[in-house]
Order: structure tokens, then C-alpha cells, then sequence
């Protein structure tokens, strides 16, 4: 496939007390190889320094639009206002991006005219400013339908959606459905731009996704809550279907046991008055997130899939 001259990505990025952080970030997105075209900072309410330390970046093109109050619902859609394009990235303000991951998914984008987004996968780390990126090859992607993209996702793949470039007119077009999902939104918000037309899926590492105390993951107070939570396997359901005929059901059936008991393992450490399994399970099928088949095949596979697992920690304690 012939290369075609590289498109143009701006990058927009969130930031919401992360002055401890965003400075690295920043030096990341400046460190582009294929500079962006434009680099913005939607301040969502600060607290902290944040502001200030994204307004030394300014003689290095970084803009700042502050918002005078916290709204972590408000500010997705101010993101979208903001976007100019063709492409546009919404990244986070605690994770480092790859020096060539604009160049090469610019690369990649511009010989296939019909995506929509581009994604990548990530490392993570504690510390990612002391860990060397490693080896990227830079032509290493693959192209999916927004179906085959979600099965992606739901089996495992581990794609960090501050890596995302959407297409301008997609992403303004899309639905940021935060009464439904939640701070989950982002993962039914990717895969419904990519239905739009095709993902472009970067398989080398981009992103260091850094771990930290205070990541919107780790804040229980703030979701998934259940009505999100089922309402994403609902959404990953209807998409991927019950089948064992083709991948994307397959997928389902392998992975919809065991996501939603991850959920009910951690929501249980999180509750004063435990759910009980049966009970967790009865309101997953009500509220359309599973099915008495796909439990009881994900149960099955569970048990299948355990046994090589557990013979290979028995031979590794053996060796030890």
C-alpha cells in the first residue's frame, strides 16, 4: 500500500488537578515527531497549580481554556465544540504519548481513506518517565469494523482511549451519554465512531498509561456504578451478539461471565451490605446485561481456561 502524505492531528487535552503531572505529558505531546497541529487545555476547575503550569507552556503554543467550576459532564461536549480537525485527539492529562504516534498513525490514517479513529495499545507503569518506550515498529496495525473493535476491546485488549484520533466530523457528531454510562462513556462513545466507518488499530505500545492514586478509575465514589456497568455489557451485548458461529459472539460468550464478576468482586469490597451473587446475577439478566447462556458458558470456559493457569503457577512454585 503506497504512503500518502501525512494528514494533520490536533490534540485536545482534559485536565483536572494533575499539576503534579500534566508537565510530563505536555513534553510528551511537544516531543512529536509530527508536531501537532495545535495543542489546547481545557482546564476543567482546577483547584491545584494546573492552570499555571500549562500557561509556562504557552510560549511553546500550548492554549489554555479555563472553566471556572468542575463539570465532568459539561466539559465532553465543550471538547467537541473546541475541535477544529481533521483529526483530533483527546487525550489525558496523566499519560505520556510515544514520540512517533502521530507520525505513524498519521501514516496509517492517510492510506486508509475510509476510518473514521485511530487507537493504539499501552504499557503501564508507576513511574513511565523511568521506563524506556521499548521497540515500536511503526507499521504494525491492523484495520477493523466497530464491531470487530469492540470484540477488541472486550476480550482484553488493552487500548488506552486517551489514544483515540477521531475524525472531526465524527466526534462531533457522537454523544457523550453520561446519564446512561457514566465515566465509563468513553468505551460505547469509541466504538460508535468507529461504526461510523472503520478503526484504524495501532498494535504497537503509544501510550504509557500511568498508575496513580488519585486516577478516575481508582475514585469509587464517583462509578461505574450498576445501572452503568450493566448498561455497558448491555450495549457490548446487542453489539456482539450470543454466537459461537462467528468471533464477536464468541467473544461475548468467553468474557461476559467473567467481566461482570470482576464488577461484582469489586463492588462488593466497596458495600457496607455484600450483594449476594444470586442476586447480582438475577439483576444483570433483568436489566439485559447477560443471559442464562452466556453465563453458564462463560462459567464453563472460566473453568476450562483455569486449569492451564494453574498447572503453569504449580510448575513455576515447583521450579522455584
Amino acid at each position: 500500500m503506497s504512503q500518502k502524505s501525512a494528514i494533520k492531528i490536533e490534540i485536545l487535552v482534559l485536565a483536572y488537578n494533575r499539576s503534579a503531572l500534566i508537565s510530563a505529558t505536555l513534553e510528551s505531546l511537544l516531543a512529536q515527531t509530527l508536531p501537532a497541529s495545535r495543542i489546547c487545555v481545557l482546564d476543567n476547575g482546577s483547584t491545584d497549580n494546573t492552570a499555571l503550569i500549562v500557561q509556562s507552556f504557552a510560549t511553546r503554543g500550548v492554549e489554555l481554556v479555563r472553566r471556572e467550576s468542575n463539570n465532568p459532564r459539561l466539559c465532553w461536549t465543550e471538547l467537541q465544540d473546541m475541535a477544529r480537525g481533521p483529526w483530533t485527539m483527546l487525550f489525558h492529562d496523566d499519560d505520556l504519548l510515544h514520540p512517533d504516534y502521530l507520525r505513524d498513525a498519521s501514516t496509517a490514517l492517510a492510506n486508509e481513506p475510509g476510518a473514521t479513529i485511530a487507537v493504539s495499545a499501552m504499557r503501564v507503569h508507576q513511574n513511565p518517565e523511568r521506563m524506556a518506550w521499548g521497540k515500536i515498529s511503526g507499521k504494525h496495525y491492523t484495520i477493523l469494523s466497530g464491531r470487530q473493535l469492540a470484540a477488541y476491546i472486550f476480550g482484553g485488549f488493552a487500548m488506552p482511549f486517551c489514544s483515540v484520533i477521531y475524525r472531526v466530523d465524527v466526534l462531533k457528531q457522537g454523544y457523550f451519554n453520561m446519564e446512561t454510562y457514566g465515566k465509563i462513556v468513553d468505551r460505547p462513545f469509541v466504538i460508535d465512531a468507529a461504526l461510523a466507518g472503520r478503526a484504524v488499530v495501532m498494535l504497537d505500545p503509544y501510550v504509557k498509561y500511568r498508575v496513580h492514586a488519585k486516577q478516575d478509575s481508582r475514585d469509587q465514589l464517583s462509578g461505574p456504578f450498576l445501572p452503568e456497568i450493566f448498561a455497558l455489557q448491555r450495549y457490548y451485548r446487542n453489539l456482539l451478539g450470543e454466537h459461537l458461529t462467528d468471533y464477536p459472539g464468541r467473544i461475548f460468550l468467553r468474557r461476559n461471565y467473567r467481566n461482570l464478576l470482576g464488577e461484582f468482586n469489586r463492588l462488593n469490597r466497596n458495600m457496607h451490605t455484600p450483594m449476594t451473587h444470586e442476586i447480582f446475577f438475577k439483576n444483570a439478566i433483568e436489566a439485559g446485561a447477560t443471559s442464562i447462556k452466556s453465563l453458564r458458558f462463560g462459567k464453563y470456559y472460566a473453568k476450562i481456561t483455569d486449569i492451564p493457569r494453574k498447572i503453569e503457577k504449580i510448575i513455576k512454585t515447583f521450579i522455584r
